[in-house]
């Protein structure tokens, strides 16, 4: 996996905690970092939406 920023080396970590477990990738040259887990969110949806057709948005329900 090659860096957003300056196309270097990104290492996957896990992190446990009591609460969650987090996957990250950080990059080796510069430090960034991404959440996998958001990434993978983000892309269900896309996925999902395009199935029914629809536009992916933030929706609020009050």
């Amino acid at each position: 996996m090659h860096c957003l920023k300056c196309k270097g080396c990104m290492l996957i970590e896990r992190h446990y905690t009591v609460l969650s477990r987090r996957l990250y990738a950080r990059c080796i040259n510069c430090g960034f970092w991404l959440d996998l887990a958001d990434l993978l969110r983000f892309f269900h949806r896309v996925i999902e939406s395009g199935v029914r057709g629809r536009k992916v948005r933030e929706e609020f329900t009050l």
